[in-house]
């Protein structure tokens, strides 16, 4: 079900235009400014792959003061590197923009983390891209830590096949709202 599920979004993502993509991201950190308090807080964010269409998160880095962290892959683990500027960013072999330099947080001191995700269901439960470095990341941040997805779409109403490894999301953002879990 979760390869059905990815190859599905994927497409999905690719037949939105760019100017669809890009009202849609700003649509999602519009509702995620206007729900949760984020000035000065510590945050995990990604930067978007956009090879593959990913939410633009520059709309929220660009608009809140807040601690930014983003993702590094070392050791086959997310690491976290404060993000002060894009002069300290560089194009991983992933194809993703990555801090080559800066301090690293461990996860406990997160408040919230923005989560990608490609699927996702009504209770939570999402599908990134298959190789867990969020689940391995999320299950060591503060348990008061908020996990906020933000998705161009819908829920799955069917549930999707979870493993014991596999951590909820807390909110998924849309351009249609907020939704709770």
């Amino acid at each position: 079900m979760k390869t059905k599920l990815r190859q599905k979004y994927k497409n999905l993502r690719t037949n939105l235009s760019t100017e669809t993509r890009d009202n849609y991201s700003r649509t999602i950190f519009d509702i995620i400014i206007s729900n949760f308090d984020l000035k000065n807080q510590n945050i995990s964010i990604f930067l978007p792959i956009e090879k593959f269409n990913e939410i633009d998160t520059w709309h929220l880095i660009d608009q809140i003061d807040a601690n930014f962290y983003l993702p590094v892959v070392k050791d086959k683990e997310l690491k976290h590197i404060q993000f002060k500027d894009k002069t300290q960013l560089k194009l991983s072999s992933w194809g993703i923009k990555e801090p080559i330099y800066g301090e690293e947080v461990r996860p406990e001191k997160f408040d919230f983390v923005i989560v990608p995700l490609l699927a996702y269901d009504t209770i939570g439960n999402r599908i990134g891209y298959g190789a867990g470095f969020y689940d391995k990341f999320l299950v060591h941040c503060n348990p008061s830590c908020k996990f906020i997805g933000v998705s161009y779409f819908d829920p799955e109403t069917e549930l999707i096949d979870i493993f014991p490894t596999d951590i909820a999301i807390h909110y998924c953002v849309t351009p249609n709202g907020i939704l709770a879990f």
